[in-house]
């Protein structure tokens, strides 16, 4: 079965999102992305990877707002670091905006 999380865009800009899967449990390999677009304030159910390549290596995100276009990386360098921890223990994953930066936070949706 293939990875499966919710994410939801909480900021008041849409954005590009680009899921870097991990192929098997190494986070020196990838096996692939997986790119989608979420609208301000919306959730969307995504599949990636395939029945052995479940976890995410990092997630990427581009947005365009107030004339120019915001960037940002976050990718696991090591396996059982906090961003590999937060990226694969939880099926939640929420993005917003302060202070002109987005920001990943990640949770268990029932």
């Amino acid at each position: 079965m293939a990875g499966r999380k919710l994410f939801t865009n909480q900021s008041p800009y849409g954005m590009n999102v680009t899921l870097v899967i991990r192929k098997s449990a190494d986070p020196r390999d990838q096996a692939g992305t997986k790119d989608f677009f979420l609208s301000s304030r919306q959730s969307q159910w995504q599949e990636y990877g395939n029945n052995i390549d479940i976890y995410l290596n990092g997630i990427k995100l581009a947005a365009v707002f107030n004339g120019a276009m915001l960037a940002q990386q976050y990718i696991v360098v090591t396996r059982g670091s906090p961003l590999d921890n937060q990226l694969n223990m939880n099926n939640g994953v929420d993005f917003g905006f302060s202070n002109n930066t987005f920001f990943v936070s990640t949770r268990q949706v029932g």
